[in-house]
């Protein structure tokens, strides 16, 4: 599937501001100038951005993009998360399990 296609497969659904779908998800308001980030310059070096249109002065995006964002977001601070810590024997002589 081309990104093209991912586009327009993500971005099929409702439309609305982008304001609206993450205050709604994230329990936050957000300045306008952080929608221009996530959806032009993107996250993390711009390897993570969220797909919306720009349409009468508003980005706009759907549930199912802004869910996607979400997850790229998620599974990237995951992925630099290497944590190769103590097994569960080590920290039981420890008492801390």
């Amino acid at each position: 599937m081309t990104t093209a296609q991912l586009d327009n497969d993500i971005l099929s659904g409702q439309l609305e501001h982008v304001a609206t779908i993450a205050k709604r998800r994230t329990g936050r308001k957000a300045a306008p100038s952080t929608f221009w980030r996530w959806c032009k310059k993107g996250l993390r070096g711009g390897s993570i951005k969220l797909q919306a249109i720009h349409h009468s002065g508003y980005w706009q995006t759907t549930e199912a993009a802004f869910d996607a964002f979400l997850q790229e977001q998620s599974q990237a601070a995951m992925d630099s998360l290497e944590c190769d810590g103590p097994d569960d024997a080590t920290l039981e002589a420890a008492g801390l399990l």
